[in-house]
């Protein structure tokens, strides 16, 4: 019969040793971890601090408590993403040195791995559609060039942007772009400027820039603040972000920016309050939403002029929108002409093209350059043709229904962020050309939430039970 050494009775684990190695199976993956608990062992077990009961060795061993050490560890993929971002937002401020910092950091964090960003790049190939028909222009496009290389910057943006979104968490991915629009709303403080009429346009080149940088700061405040699972230290960051963002919004005086945000909250609440409700009336509920919605967008067509002229009496705003039905009138006169394929990317608003010479005049803009036709869809169908614009609504409308299905299965932060900032963007849209263009930081948050939301949507629907299926008596 086998004899086995008898249980040492007398042996007891240090609690101290059991709550250091517990500490140190807990760890995971951050951004920073501070305060990791470690336990020192010296001497291996010979009256010294080993495992050895007391009296071993003729000495008494007092018992070890585990030390609590801090220490710091920065994901490099967050470290360049933080450079990345923070870099894109300062782009008008720095110029070339901000483009070739976001180029750097951005293509260094995907060749960390390059074959898994490749895979994973090559799995959201489909995004690349739009960037290639840019490029694609030039074939046709009386300005080539110009076509060509701003056809490149949109597409080497797209690959960063997925490739932000394949190598980071979409909470990292809300952390560091709310750390870079804190640094940018307090330079904007510091050492922002004013335009000629008085208007605070911070470190941008344009307060409508300002007011959508301060609008996405203010969005992923909100979001932390009214996220699921946010830790009390990321709630108290997004109440201090809200607190910076809120007054220089209002200092930008965008009010199209101001409405876009204040719809694209109010359709989060809504979306989270039915995000609440069992599946089958949240199925009936948002059905419901939907009706309202289509019905609301007919009585605004039908009575637009209407509508208009209230917000007119109530901002003083002038009755051509300050001048955007005269550019959008414009903008359906040039379609005609190419209706399919359009100038060429960047092929319109160029130095002697008798149109934009005209409206560059009307609207006083002495630089003859950096104009738009201020409404999304009018300004791609100009330049690539209604290919093109139907390229821009596949995108934003794709983004906004995967958004929205992944903000209906959870109500984490991350969803909030990228629902209401697809929902901003789909909004300003129709005044504003405010996405899909390079190194832009709306863009990128876009594009982002896209990639974050299909991969939600998929992982939703593989962990889904299949229905089961009974034999037939």
């Amino acid at each position: 019969m086998a004899r086995y050494p008898p249980r040492r009775m007398d042996v007891q684990p240090d609690p101290g040793q059991r709550q250091g190695r517990a500490a140190a199976t807990r760890t995971g993956r951050g951004v920073v971890r501070a305060g990791a608990a470690t336990v020192g062992l010296e001497g291996g077990g010979h009256g010294t601090g080993g495992h050895g009961p007391a009296g071993w060795g003729g000495r008494t061993v007092a018992p070890y408590r585990a030390r609590r050490a801090a220490s710091i560890v920065i994901c490099p993929n967050a470290l360049l993403a933080a450079i990345c971002l923070t870099a894109l937002v300062f782009v008008s401020f720095l110029g070339r040195a901000g483009v070739i910092i976001f180029l750097l950091s951005g293509l260094l964090l995907i060749l960390r791995r390059a074959d898994a960003s490749w895979r994973a790049i090559h799995a959201h190939g489909w995004l690349l559609l739009l960037p290639l028909w840019c490029v694609a222009s030039a074939l046709w496009s009386e300005h080539p060039d110009l076509s060509a290389r701003h056809g490149t910057q949109v597409l080497i943006t797209f690959v960063i942007a997925a490739g932000l979104a394949t190598r980071l968490s979409p909470t990292v991915f809300l952390k560091v772009t709310l750390l870079g629009l804190t640094v940018a709303g307090t330079a904007s403080l510091v050492i922002g400027d004013m335009r000629d009429d008085g208007v605070w346009i911070g470190i941008f080149e344009s307060k409508n820039y300002y007011a959508f940088t301060m609008v996405v700061l203010l969005l992923a405040s909100c979001a932390l603040l009214v996220g699921r699972r946010t830790p009390i230290r990321w709630r108290l960051a997004g109440l201090g972000g809200a607190g910076m963002a809120l007054p220089q919004i209002v200092m930008a005086e965008s009010l199209g920016a101001a409405i876009a945000a204040l719809a694209a909250l109010g359709t989060a609440v809504v979306v989270l309050h039915v995000q609440n409700l069992p599946p089958p009336r949240r199925a009936r509920r948002m059905a419901l939403l939907a009706a309202v919605g289509l019905g609301a967008a007919g009585a605004a067509l039908s009575l637009h002029q209407t509508i208009v002229s209230a917000v007119i009496d109530l901002t003083g705003k002038d009755p051509t929108l300050t001048g955007r039905t005269d550019l959008w009138a414009a903008a359906l006169d040039e379609i005609r002409h190419a209706p399919w394929l359009g100038t060429g990317y960047r092929g319109f608003w160029v130095q002697g093209n008798a149109l934009a010479e005209a409206l560059w005049v009307e609207f006083h803009i002495p630089s003859r350059s950096g104009f738009n036709f201020h409404n999304l869809f009018l300004e791609s169908a100009v330049e690539i043709g209604l290919v093109g614009a139907a390229l821009h609504l596949m995108l934003l409308g794709a983004a906004l229904i995967l958004c929205c299905r992944w903000l209906l299965s959870t109500g984490d932060a991350p969803a909030v962020f990228f629902f209401t900032v697809v929902t901003f963007v789909a909004i300003l849209a129709m005044v504003e050309v405010p996405v899909f263009s390079e190194f832009q930081m709306l863009t990128v948050a876009v594009l982002a939430g896209l990639v974050y939301g299909q991969r939600a949507v998929r992982e939703l629907s593989i962990s889904r039970p299949a229905p089961s299926v009974e034999a037939p008596a």
